[in-house]
């Protein structure tokens, strides 16, 4: 134990003297990912503990007890998927679903779909704006646009009404892959210069480096929770086992919980209730960033009483309060919409395969997303 206490100690050490350098925020994350994977690969192999993808996996089987209980109520929860099924595709998820869903869970999907688009997106974003460090956000300005604007919305509302956010998130990405794409191509051909002036379209949220940390770590536990137990709960209501559930770690840092069921038996379900299981995730994360949201302005509300004094330790726990729910309900917003991508890895690419009998079309559509997901980040590397 006392070398354990003293290996978190020196890497902990380590970690706050890369934060306080003058380096870059991708010099900083990349020395933090090099540290990290140091003392990870020190955990696995001096106490043997289990691991995947390079993450530590403190398993314990105290959660799955609780995942059995929140099963029991199996109505509610199937409701609860097939709510957030609507939410994450639209009208398609009636395809998706293969109508083995209720006009109450559409409707209701319907409300919260619009809820979110209206409210809920544009705050995270702006919120991410304020908190965001040395990370440029892609402004409405910065958009190419071949439509005037009513028609472009009138365009994007129809996708998001028939595919949801997967349909919407799906096509700006590779609208602006192709985009900075052209940029590109012209820049090796004719040498005009216009990337380097153009925002990325995607960017790595990091706490400690463009995250507040505390927060950031709070924010991402929180998230990773609610989606994985949700996934659980709906694996359990379809009897497939759960073998353990337990922390991750990347190094010191938390980054949030897990549930594993029994993948084998997973498999074998039918595709409505693999559907249900997989979609859970992000629902769970879009109807926790609109509760947060709501705790969010509670607090804010509070901090401009006159009851909380700025200066006092009660406003600064409130204010740390604050920060954590906005981030919690940004992160949740955007976790749950980028998850639904048809990429390795992510929930919307195994509910892809599943309901998509032409495996070709899978891995074009999987080629198409990943190579425009990667081209959104490029911009990075023509920053000065």
């Amino acid at each position: 134990m006392i070398l354990l206490a003293l290996i978190v100690l020196l890497a902990l050490l380590v970690f706050y003297a890369i934060l306080q350098t003058d380096l870059s925020g991708l010099v900083k994350f990349f020395l933090v990912v090099v540290e990290m994977i140091i003392v990870s690969q020190i955990f696995i192999r001096k106490y043997n503990l289990p691991t995947e993808l390079g993450f530590v996996l403190l398993k314990s089987d105290k959660g799955v007890k609780t995942v059995n209980n929140l099963a029991k109520n199996k109505k509610a929860w199937e409701f609860f998927s097939d709510v957030g099924s609507t939410i994450s595709y639209g009208l398609l998820s009636t395809v998706l679903m293969r109508r083995n869903t209720s006009w109450k869970s559409v409707i209701t999907g319907m409300a919260f779909l619009l809820i979110l688009t209206m409210f809920i997106a544009p705050l995270a974003m702006e919120f991410l704006r304020l908190v965001l460090t040395d990370t440029p956000i892609l402004e409405k300005e910065q958009l190419v646009v071949f439509l005037d604007a009513q028609t472009t919305a009138l365009i994007m509302f129809a996708v998001l009404i028939l595919g949801g956010f997967f349909a919407v998130l799906l096509l700006s990405i590779i609208y602006y892959g192709a985009y900075i794409l052209a940029q590109v191509v012209e820049l090796i051909v004719s040498g005009v210069d216009t990337i380097s002036s153009t925002s990325p379209g995607g960017t790595l949220l990091l706490p400690g480096v463009n995250l507040p940390f505390f927060e950031g770590i709070l924010a991402l536990i929180a998230i990773l929770l609610v989606h994985e137990v949700s996934h659980a709960v709906l694996a359990r209501i379809a009897k497939v086992p759960i073998k353990s559930s337990g922390i991750v770690l990347f190094g010191i840092i938390p980054m949030g919980a897990f549930v594993e069921p029994d993948e084998k038996k997973l498999e074998k379900l039918d595709r409505v209730r693999q559907t249900r299981v997989l979609v859970a995730g992000p629902t769970a994360n879009f109807i926790s960033s609109i509760a947060f949201f709501l705790l969010f302005v509670a607090l804010l509300l509070l901090l401009r009483t006159d009851f909380i004094v700025e200066g006092t330790l009660l406003y600064s726990v409130i204010k740390f309060l604050n920060i954590t729910a906005g981030l919690v309900f940004s992160l949740n917003f955007i976790v749950a919409t980028v998850n639904l991508l048809p990429l390795p890895v992510f929930d919307g690419y195994k509910l892809l395969e599943i309901n998509v009998p032409n495996k070709q079309i899978v891995k074009a559509v999987m080629i198409i997303t990943l190579a425009a997901f990667i081209m959104n980040f490029v911009p990075w590397f023509f920053m000065s």
